[in-house]
This record gives structure tokens, C-alpha cells and sequence, in this order.
């Protein structure tokens, strides 16, 4: 074979394959933010942070079904590894955010305070039946400025009516849950809440009631408390709460509940680790839940401790039925008021709750999945 026509042959095997691509369609949404520079603030949470509007996009044709956006928002530096999922916004040519929303966003990708280049990205699909169009495409660049939405921690700061202050740490029993809580000995006293223990601001007053201002400077209305003794302080720091209360609970003396009998599916075994009794709801930390198989005609109680000699929570009356008695009375030793054992009249998966809160103690017994 002649060396012209191997070089030749070579060349072709050697060079890239052509595909079809399609063309481009040109911007003619041109996506716009309201505020190219944002730095977010908590005290705005529920406020719109910022908007985006684009224009219609034009169809290349003169009959067509409808014409829809998604939208997205990206880290301008690490576009493929810190992006939102497309958001189909129908036929709307604007879509707003709160500060709680894009703060949530950008929390995924960067420590609170750091400012981020973020990119904003609109697409625009022409939907018919006759020929496909590719989407148009619009972006634009902004920086965000991000918050601690939930701190590790609360302060809780104190004056007493004697003028003797303290600082009391509440922390969350759930990480993320922005859900506080902490006991601690109260007095009649005045108190408000800090992210610091050595600032005021930002913090949390009062507003009405049980409910919380955010304050971020000038004065900090105070809750104020009338009583004294052990007290459990719960602050619930999202928006659909935003309160704090304080409880007056049942004190545990070995700090957990556990079930016990032949009645459920533990026995009579004081060691096992599944027959603790849990504490699901950060926001009433006083109701304590355990859920398994019980057994009808079968005897229950609740051990507080790791020997039969120790503290437990009696049946109301002997061989009370949870179903239907609700009653509860605090915890005793067995010779100050005699065995008194719960029996069910049902058999199957059923979660018993006890409520510890003082002056207001129950059980309610309901079947689970």
C-alpha cells in the first residue's frame, strides 16, 4: 500500500469524532437580583432576603404548550459539589427566598460569617409535541453572608430578687434541633437569654407570654419567675415556637425509667438495655416513652433503679389496666405502699408514656407500628 494512503488512513483514525450538538439559545430572560450583596441577619429570619426576577423566554415557535422555569443556586467556586436541586417554579418569572431559607442553603457550604460567591441559575423550557428545544439558560452572581442559625449553646442570665445573679448553660439534647434545655435551682428572679456568656447580644427577651423577642441591641425585656425549687428550662429557637418555658419536673433519682415484667416483651430483667424508657420530644423533655410487645393478663413496672429494692413507679391500684387507668403517682419503695403492678388487657406493639410534670402526672398506653 503506498505511503500516502496509510498516512491518510492513519489521520482519520486518529481524529476526534464529530457529534451534533445543538445550538444555543440566547439569553433573553436576563435574571436579575434585588441585592447583589447580602450579609443575613437572625432578627430577619421571616423577611424576604432577596428576589430574583428574569423575563419570558421567546419561543422559536408560533404554536407551543407552555413555556416553565427551574431554578437553582450554586457555589460559584465548586459548582458540581455545592449545588440545590432544580426547583420547578411553573410558568412564574420571579422567585424570592427568606433570610431563614438562604441561610439554610448556604449553611451546607460554609461556615457562619464566611461570605460566599454564589451563582443564581434560571432555565427556560419551550414544551410542545413538535421539535425539541434546548432550554435557555440565565445567571447571575451575588455573595451571601451567612449566621449560626442554631449555637451549640444558650445562656440563660439570672437576677435574682436579692440582686445576686448567676449564668446557667442550656444545651441541645438534639444537635441541629435549635431546642434548648437545662435545669437548675430557680428563686424569684428576672432572666433572658444569650448565644454568649460574656455579651448581651444578640439575645432573647420577652416578648408576650411565653413567646420570645430577638434583640440585637438597646434594652432586653426580662421573663420573670414567682417560684422556687428544681426547675427544668426548655427554649425552642425556631420560628414556628420561638418560646421558653419552665417546668416543674418529677426529678429522677438515678436519672432513667425502666420497664420491667412479664406483662412486656423485656421480662423480668432490670439489666436489659432495651426496656429504657426515651425521651422523643426535646420540646416536653418530661414525657418519657417506652414502645415493644406486651402481653395481656401479663404484670408491669417501672424501675428507677438497678435493684428490686430500689425506687419504682406503682399501678395506680393493683392490676390497673394502662389502656384505661391513667393515673400516676410518684415513685416509692415498695413497702410504702405495697407491689402494685400494672396489668394490660390487650396484647401487641404499644408505646406507654409517663408525664413527669409535677402536680399533672399520667400515662397514656396507644398502639404502635
Amino acid at each position: 500500500m503506498p505511503l500516502a494512503i496509510m498516512l491518510v488512513m492513519l489521520a482519520s483514525c486518529n481524529s476526534d469524532p464529530t457529534y451534533y450538538t445543538l445550538p444555543e439559545q440566547p439569553d433573553d430572560m436576563h435574571i436579575k437580583v434585588s441585592d447583589s450583596v447580602l450579609v443575613l441577619s437572625k432578627a430577619q429570619e421571616l423577611n424576604t432576603a432577596v428576589t430574583f426576577t428574569w423575563s419570558p423566554v421567546k419561543s422559536p415557535l408560533e404554536k407551543y404548550d407552555s413555556i416553565t422555569y427551574a431554578f437553582r443556586i450554586y457555589n460559584s467556586a465548586d459548582k458540581a459539589n455545592s449545588h440545590t436541586e432544580f426547583m420547578n417554579v411553573g410558568t412564574q418569572t420571579s422567585l424570592s427566598f427568606t433570610t431563614d431559607e438562604l441561610n439554610t442553603i448556604i449553611g451546607r457550604w460554609a461556615n457562619p460569617g464566611e461570605t460566599l460567591n454564589l451563582t443564581a441559575e434560571v432555565t427556560g423550557t419551550v414544551n410542545n409535541d413538535v421539535k425539541y428545544i434546548k432550554p435557555e439558560k440565565s445567571t447571575v452572581n451575588f455573595t451571601v453572608t451567612g449566621y449560626e442559625k442554631f449555637p451549640a449553646n444558650l445562656f440563660m442570665h439570672i437576677t435574682n430578687e436579692d440582686g445576686s445573679t448567676s449564668v446557667v448553660r442550656l444545651s441541645q439534647r438534639n444537635t441541629g434541633s435549635g431546642i434548648y434545655e437545662a435545669s437548675t435551682s430557680m428563686h424569684p428572679c428576672s432572666y433572658y437569654f444569650t448565644t454568649s456568656a460574656s455579651s448581651d447580644y444578640p439575645a432573647y427577651g420577652l416578648d408576650h407570654d411565653s413567646i420570645m423577642s430577638y434583640v440585637t441591641e438597646g434594652t432586653i425585656p426580662h421573663f420573670s419567675y414567682e417560684q422556687e425549687g428544681q426547675r427544668t428550662i426548655v427554649v425552642d429557637t425556631n420560628n414556628d415556637y420561638f418560646d421558653c418555658h419552665v417546668y416543674n419536673v418529677v426529678v429522677l433519682p438515678n436519672g432513667f425509667m425502666h420497664i420491667a415484667g412479664n406483662g412486656c416483651s423485656v421480662g423480668w430483667d432490670l439489666s436489659s438495655s432495651e426496656a429504657n424508657f426515651v425521651q422523643e420530644d426535646a420540646r416536653h423533655p418530661y414525657l418519657w416513652s417506652w414502645t415493644g410487645q406486651f402481653s395481656a393478663g401479663g404484670e408491669i413496672k417501672i424501675a428507677l433503679g438497678n435493684s428490686w429494692g430500689d425506687y419504682f413507679f406503682y399501678a395506680p391500684v393493683d392490676k390497673a389496666d394502662p389502656l384505661t387507668d391513667h393515673r400516676l403517682f410518684n415513685y416509692r419503695y415498695q413497702s410504702d405502699g405495697g407491689d402494685l403492678k400494672w396489668v394490660p388487657t390487650v396484647s401487641g406493639k404499644y408505646k406507654f408514656t409517663c408525664c413527669l410534670l409535677t402536680g399533672n402526672m399520667w400515662t397514656a398506653f396507644e398502639p404502635a407500628k
